[in-house]
């Protein structure tokens, strides 16, 4: 790197410090930041992640979802969502978060994503800044942010994992998503220092065969990576479920009472139930310093 280009890239680094450093965040002290993530596509993460927004809204917290997949949306399409605008027009400096974000089942709230967005990773100190800034101004009304990113390891999921406050796995009983799942929490525990993760086993043929592909994840990782995890709850195989997401209606609200549902419905209360006992890395601050940080000098 010339002389030059290293003192742009000094700058832009004290620009960001100095920008972090200035600010005087007024959101909600203890608004919780999850991530979800997984190591294969068609685990039903995204479902997952949408139907626990309903049911978490059902105990009365208010919940904003972040499609994190920024190349391709995903939570409106199951939902039945239109959004007018997406964060294409952020960038643009067309729209204001506000005008984004759309209004859906039970009151939860969601800002879309968008095909055609350049990954987070490439966005420049200027644009994280306008992201950060953006969600720093809505995130005070929340209890709960939940953050959606795409399958597997490349730069945009390590950089929203990496930035959360807690990050549930999201596998099936399948060896192919147990290994693949082994993987993302190997360079996430590697290269940015986490050690505690959550599981939910999803579209499980039954609780047994559900702990059993826990516990067998759980022994790789403490095992070779020195790392504790915890089964947060066990989803099980239900026709409700992808009739649902045919239907782009909530789960909990189309089949209440199919065993996916309640499922649901628990793992919500439980996730719930360790508000304030569940050791959160920073809350909303950790989450806008790291969404800066990581992608500033990791990236």
């Amino acid at each position: 790197m010339n002389e030059s280009k290293k003192k742009q890239a000094a700058e832009s680094a004290r620009f960001t410090k100095t920008r972090l450093s200035d600010r005087k965040l007024q959101v909600k002290s203890l608004t919780r930041v999850i991530s979800f993530t997984g190591g294969k596509g068609g685990t039903g993460k995204t479902s997952v992640v949408a139907n626990l927004a309903v049911a978490l809204a059902d105990l009365g917290k208010s919940v904003l979802i972040l499609d994190a997949d920024l190349g391709l949306a995903n939570v409106d399409i199951i939902l039945g969502l239109k959004p007018r605008y997406t964060l294409q027009e952020l960038f643009a400096g067309n729209k204001t978060l506000d005008q984004i974000i759309i209004d859906g089942p039970n009151g939860i709230s969601l800002i879309p994503a968008a095909s055609g967005v350049k990954s987070i990773c490439n966005l420049s100190t200027e644009e994280k800044l306008l992201l950060v800034d953006a969600i720093e101004e809505v995130a005070y009304r929340y209890d709960y942010l939940l953050i959606d990113t795409r399958a597997g390891i490349d730069p945009e999921v390590m950089y929203f994992n990496s930035s959360s406050g807690e990050i549930v796995c999201i596998i099936n009983p399948e060896p192919t998503s147990l290994t693949d799942t082994y993987a993302v929490i190997k360079v996430l525990s590697r290269d940015y220092g986490e050690k505690e993760f959550s599981v939910v086993v999803n579209n499980t043929p039954s609780e047994a065969q559900g702990k059993r592909a826990f516990q067998k994840l759980a022994s790789a990782v403490s095992q070779y990576l020195n790392v504790e995890t915890r089964l947060l709850g066990c989803i099980p195989s239900d026709p409700a479920l992808p009739r649902s997401v045919q239907q782009q209606q909530a789960l909990n609200l189309l089949y209440p009472s199919s065993p996916a549902a309640l499922a649901i419905s628990e793992l919500a209360r439980e996730i719930d139930s360790q508000f304030h006992q569940y050791r959160i890395k920073g809350g909303m601050q950790f989450f806008f310093k790291q969404l800066l940080e990581v992608g500033t000098y990791g990236g």
